[in-house]
């Protein structure tokens, strides 16, 4: 929810192709956010730039690789370094070939654990266009969705202790809004994240509790969209979220409010939701 760019890796040795792919992806967004190209020429520059930029693997949204390069093989062989060594299942891997016959599609689709395959014939500005932007939104989803469902199993684990949950949820929160030297992430700094539970902030990143309890009241205010069973969320024209759902009978309800940084899918609300009903239930289940 706090992207500020895409990160896309480009890895083809023919420099008209080059030109092309970034002549056809400037100026493209998902959601609101701009690419990051990155640029390589062979295998062998490509996992020279994973091997230095340790934390660029993990964000990487889609690599779009050419297969004959300074072997016959080289683009396959970075698939399955990608897959198979550095166990990423989350970037979504494009091939494109200028030698299909080197390459025969069902014979690499039925190999290599890939997510599209094109020859360079078919690269039109609209087949670039369409692979990279498909492509980012099925990253998206996710790697949305695993973080979601690894914290809520995380949640699980402390119930009894609500001392743990909220520094679980609090932790969480300084991950995505700090980098690795501590150092509040630039491109967050107009960003918020609050987990409220009844009238207590129980996580809270980027703003103060009392603006996160005003900004709360006031969206609350607003009719919003359902959610189900019985929840809604609000979206505002500055980008502020709200979602509010009912952990069950007897308890406040919960709350996520936050200011994102792009155009909100539809699955977002949705996903936030069914996590937070049952992060929710767990906290008011612990002392």
């Amino acid at each position: 929810m706090f992207q500020k760019e895409w990160e896309v890796l480009i890895v083809d040795d023919e420099p008209d192709m080059v030109t092309v792919t970034r002549l056809a992806l400037k100026n493209v967004k998902v959601y609101g956010v701009p690419l990051k190209l990155h640029f390589c020429a062979s295998k062998a520059e490509a996992l020279e730039l994973l091997n230095t930029k340790g934390e660029y693997a993990p964000v990487l949204a889609v690599a779009l690789i050419d297969v004959v390069m300074e072997t016959d093989t080289a683009g396959l062989d970075l698939c399955k370094s990608i897959r198979e060594e550095r166990r990423n299942q989350l970037t979504q891997l494009f091939i494109r070939t200028g030698q299909p016959g080197t390459a025969p599609e069902r014979e690499v689709v039925d190999r290599y654990d890939i997510n599209g395959y094109f020859t360079k014939a078919e690269a039109t500005d609209d087949k670039l266009y369409s692979m990279i932007k498909s492509g980012v939104r099925q990253y998206y989803w996710s790697i949305f969705t695993l973080r979601i469902f690894t914290t809520m199993g995380n949640v699980s684990s402390l119930l009894g202790s609500r001392a743990a949950i909220s520094a679980l949820l609090q932790n969480g929160l300084n991950q995505a809004f700090h980098d690795r030297s501590g150092k509040v992430v630039a491109s967050y700094t107009n960003m918020n994240f609050s987990y409220i539970f009844g009238d207590e902030v129980v996580a809270n990143a980027g703003w103060s509790e009392q603006t996160a309890l005003s900004t709360r009241d006031r969206l609350d205010q607003l009719e919003g969209l359902p959610l189900s069973p019985s929840g809604k969320y609000v979206i505002n024209e500055n980008n502020q979220l709200l979602i509010r759902v009912s952990p069950g009978k007897g308890n406040s309800y919960a709350y996520i409010v936050a200011t994102v940084a792009f155009q909100v899918p539809d699955f977002v609300p949705t996903v936030l939701g069914a996590a937070l009903t049952s992060q929710a239930a767990i906290w008011y289940a612990s002392a």
